[in-house]
This record gives C-alpha cells, sequence and structure tokens, in this order.
C-alpha cells in the first residue's frame, strides 16, 4: 500500500482531524485508517461519549434530558435526549459485558469466592403497570451476588422457585440459607440438601402485625377515655360555681340548683365507670406488651439451649395469652429448630437484613414503578450489580486501601 493523501474526520463533530489514507499500486483500490477501535461506523461520536450516559446510570438514576446536561457540561459537546436514549440502547449490552467480564478476572485474581451461607428473597416491582418478581441470591459473608432474576409474576410459583434454587447453587458449597417464612420454603429447601435458617426479623414482625392492631385500639380507647374523663371533670368544675356558696339542700323553686345537681352525680358517676374501664385497658395494653417482648427476648441470647429455654418456658403458659398469641406460638414450636440455626456458627445472620438493603440500595422504592420496559429494567440492575460488587464485594476484602484502589482503577482502565 502507498500513501494517497488523508481524509478530514469530524469525530464529536470537531474538525481538525484527518485519517491517513493508502492505494494498492496493483488494484487501486484505496483504503482509510480505520478508528473501529474509539468511533463506531457511521456514528458521529466516539465510544467514550457514547457510554457516558451508562457511566452516570451506573451512579445513580438519571432523566434522558438530564443525561443530555451533564455530557454538554463535562465534554462541551451537545446531544439530544434521543441521541442519548440511542447510544444507551445500542452500546449498553457491550459496555456492562465488558465490565461484567473484568469484574469476574479480579474477583478471580482476589480468589473471592461463595463461602456457603446464603440470603434468599424476592422482591415485587412493576414495569409499565405490569407486576414483576425480582428473586436474588447473595453470599452472607463475601456479599457476593450469586443469582438476580426478574420475571413475571404470573409465571413464579413452587416449581420455578426450586428450579431457580437448584440452578443458582449448583456447583457452590451449600452450608445455610435464610429466608422468611414462607411454606413452601422448607420442602424445597430438604430437596437441595442445605441447612435452613428462618429470618427471625420476619417472624417477630409477623407477630407485631397482629399485635398493632389490638395495642393501636386499646391506646385509642384510652386516650378516649382519658379525654372524655378530663371533659367531664371540667363540667363539674363549670356546674359547681354555680352552686359555690350556697349551703343546705336545693330549695323548691330553684330548678336550676336541682339540675346541676342531678348533672355532677351523672357524671361523677359516668368517670368512676371510664376510671375503672381505663384500668382494665392499660392493665390489657400492658399483658399484650409484655407478650411481644417476651417472644422477642427469645432470640436475644447467645445460646440455643438459653432460647430453647426460654420458648419452652413461654409455650408452657400458652392457655394464658389471646387467641392470636396462642396460634402464633404453635406455629413458631413447629419451625423453632429452623430459627436457631445460627447458634452453630458465627457466620452465620439471624435475619435477611443484608438482602434486603441489597434490594433498596439496587433497586430504591422510587424507582419501582419508573421502567416501562424489562430491557431497561434489566439495564439498570446489571449496572447496580456491578456497582454493589465494586463497593460491597471488593472493597470489603481484608487487603489494603491502596490495593483496592489500583483494583477498582484497573477496572476503569480495562472498561
Amino acid at each position: 500500500m502507498n500513501s494517497n493523501g488523508s481524509r478530514q474526520a469530524k469525530p464529536n463533530k470537531w474538525g481538525g482531524i484527518r485519517k491517513k489514507q493508502y492505494i494498492c499500486p496493483n488494484c487501486n483500490k484505496t483504503q482509510v485508517t480505520s478508528l473501529e477501535k474509539f468511533i463506531k461506523r457511521f456514528s458521529n461520536y466516539t465510544r467514550s461519549i457514547c457510554e457516558k450516559a451508562l457511566e452516570y446510570e451506573s451512579i445513580s438514576y438519571l432523566p434522558y434530558q438530564k443525561k443530555s446536561e451533564l455530557i454538554e457540561l463535562e465534554n462541551g459537546i451537545k446531544l439530544n435526549r434521543q441521541t442519548v436514549y440511542y447510544h444507551e440502547s445500542t452500546y449498553s449490552d457491550s459496555f456492562i459485558t465488558q465490565k461484567e467480564e473484568n469484574l469476574q478476572k479480579i474477583l478471580k485474581e482476589m480468589k473471592i469466592e461463595p463461602i456457603g451461607i446464603y440470603h434468599y428473597d424476592e422482591e415485587y416491582l412493576y414495569e409499565n403497570g405490569e407486576k414483576i418478581v425480582r428473586l436474588a441470591i447473595i453470599d452472607a459473608v463475601t456479599n457476593l451476588i450469586i443469582n438476580d432474576q426478574i420475571m413475571l409474576q404470573k409465571d413464579f410459583d413452587k416449581e420455578f422457585l426450586e428450579i431457580f434454587l437448584k440452578y443458582s447453587l449448583e456447583g457452590l458449597p451449600k452450608k445455610v440459607l435464610i429466608t422468611d417464612g414462607y411454606s413452601a420454603y422448607p420442602t424445597i429447601i430438604e430437596k437441595i440438601c442445605i441447612n435452613h435458617q428462618l429470618c427471625i426479623f420476619h417472624i417477630i414482625k409477623n407477630k407485631r402485625t397482629t399485635s398493632f392492631r389490638k395495642i393501636r385500639k386499646l391506646e385509642k380507647r384510652i386516650e378516649t377515655i382519658t379525654n372524655t374523663i378530663k371533659d367531664n371533670e371540667e363540667k363539674i368544675e363549670e356546674l359547681k360555681k354555680y352552686s359555690k356558696g350556697k349551703q343546705g339542700p336545693p330549695r323548691k323553686n330553684d330548678k336550676k340548683w336541682k339540675r346541676n345537681i342531678k348533672k355532677r352525680k351523672n357524671l361523677n358517676a359516668e368517670n368512676k365507670k371510664l376510671r375503672k374501664e381505663l384500668k382494665q385497658k392499660r392493665k390489657q395494653l400492658k399483658e399484650q406488651k409484655d407478650i411481644d417482648e417476651r417472644i422477642s427476648n427469645i432470640f436475644n441470647v447467645n445460646s440455643q439451649k438459653e432460647a430453647n429455654r426460654r420458648f419452652n418456658t413461654i409455650h408452657n403458659q400458652i392457655n394464658e395469652f389471646d387467641e392470636d398469641t396462642q396460634k402464633f406460638l404453635k406455629n413458631l414450636n413447629k419451625k423453632f429448630d429452623r430459627t436457631t440455626t445460627h447458634f452453630r456458627d458465627p457466620q452465620i445472620p439471624r435475619t435477611n437484613n443484608k438482602l434486603e438493603g441489597y434490594f433498596k440500595i439496587t433497586l430504591p422504592k422510587n424507582l419501582k414503578r419508573a421502567y416501562r420496559t424489562k430491557e431497561g429494567l434489566k439495564r439498570w440492575i446489571r449496572l447496580q450489580k456491578i456497582r454493589w460488587t465494586k463497593r460491597n464485594v471488593i472493597s470489603h476484602q481484608p487487603q489494603k486501601n491502596s490495593e483496592n484502589q489500583i483494583k477498582n482503577q484497573k477496572i476503569e482502565e480495562t472498561s
């Protein structure tokens, strides 16, 4: 190939760049220096500019108009929001795949692997008004994301849940799976041969959800009684003002005095009944709060032996409690052994709080209805998984901060 001048190129619509042109001495065909590594064919913008919106989205959710304004502010290039949307749709798969591959390499180099203790839960969200289920498993110790998948709620059932758990944990160490109290879990978990830890937070929450209604009802009644007694006492004081200074029985012709005395008697009698009821309601409220506190204290111990002792003590008194508490204790008795698995290993958490936090960080409540297509929702989740891995897996390893910074810098450079 012989040199044959140059051609002008305008990446990002800037001038001043020329591409070298060559010609074949045999067939006279020309060829121009390729910039495919930096700019896609027939595109006006470099790959770095096209991927800017995805970089912004990997940190926080932003409308396309704001992404366009940030690109103009940072790079001096004005893009239409429709162009930003097109770039995201075109480059997202290759951009995210490259990031994921680089993360996997770093995780392999750092020898970060699942320990065998996992959190599992579902999250319900909406895509263009249609209800969707998000299923996720993460490692409880290393924070690694084992699997994170979305599907239509109408396609989600026990059979699919069993397939999902088997597929996700295939070939991985299996020690304990932490879940909430859904009735289908024990059978499925037994099939995949892994120990089960029930989330204690969900157990206590279920109990307090039923007792909260009773407590709130009692508190409202106590408040009403207290206010009524106070109002009655004020009325009695007003009535006393009329008869102030008067002695002896009321005169025959003083009907108002007679009515006042009768009203005062009635109000005093009503207050007496109300005070009796108030005492009774306060006693019921104290009993309800005490039983909730006793149930919570079953798990606030340091040994399985102590937890068993506390539970047996309260279970032996089951007939002394209300119907809802009796029902709760009977159900808890059937699965109590699955609530104490965490005593066997200090690495096993008592609750599913870490996975709840993962859901809230990667898909906050205000974004659950923001996405109109599955593609956009999947893209957001994939980007947030990358961010979670960098912040909560790689950075949380017991290594020097400088080494972590080098690893994070590698991710950016190789991207």
